[in-house]
């Protein structure tokens, strides 16, 4: 009788909402960690001297000495000018992640393109060390699984170990001087006001964490969703 269930329409109605009030929770996500701050402070408040990796208190924004956030660069990994009127990645001169920048956002999907910004998967990870103990929704090409597969197996500038975000590096993105989506434009230029998956799995096997960027809001939701992916390569 549950195999029955489980195999009707409703299934993945049912799960969503259970995820969705049990585990989800939206909070609201924080923004780049680069806050232009100048001075450095100890445990007391008093202004110290920015410290070295190696000393105490290393780690304030001060420390880290960065103009300009992101940086756009061409299909080999070099970067462009910031007028670039295309560009296929970007690096955030924070973190020094390189993150894939969606193309051809004309409300068509297009899964013969891992680009197209308008391709939404199912959560899919065949992986038990890192699949939380549920793989999620195999679909063919509609899965994030097949999505990180095809832009590998391209060697998609010149790299293959393009993978999903974490939902810390996920929640990085968020920019709330923009919305609808919130995250910068100018860099991202195609990214919807919508969820766009993380590989963070959920406390509950059945579910992954992801950001929506209309409100630029975190959550987890029922893996066999279809929603939104990006691809991230560099330390994880």
């Amino acid at each position: 009788m549950w195999g029955a269930i489980m195999k009707g329409k409703w299934c993945a109605w049912f799960w969503g909402c259970f995820f969705l009030l049990l585990c989800s929770g939206y909070v609201c996500a924080g923004s780049s960690p680069d806050a232009r701050q100048k001075k450095c402070y100890n445990k007391r408040g008093d202004e110290v001297p920015c410290s070295p990796r190696s000393r105490a208190f290393y780690g304030p924004d001060a420390t880290y000495n960065v103009t300009q956030l992101y940086a756009k660069l061409d299909r080999k990994g070099s970067p462009l000018p910031d007028s670039a009127k295309s560009w296929p990645m970007v690096k955030d001169n924070v973190t020094g992640l390189i993150w894939e920048v969606k193309q051809n956002k004309d409300g068509v999907m297009n899964y013969a393109d891992p680009h197209d910004a308008d391709n939404t998967y199912t959560w899919y990870d065949s992986n038990p060390n890192t699949n939380g103990g549920k793989a999620g929704s195999e679909n063919a090409e509609r899965d994030t699984e097949s999505f990180l597969s095809a832009l590998n197996t391209d060697h998609f500038g010149g790299y293959s170990d393009w993978r999903l975000p974490t939902i810390k590096e996920l929640i990085f993105l968020v920019n709330h001087n923009f919305f609808a989506p919130s995250i910068n434009s100018h860099y991202f230029p195609r990214t919807k006001a919508a969820f766009y998956w993380s590989s963070t799995n959920a406390s509950i096997p059945y579910g992954a964490w992801g950001v929506d960027f209309s409100f630029g809001f975190d959550g987890s939701y029922y893996k066999g969703y279809y929603f939104y992916a990006l691809a991230v390569r560099g330390k994880k």
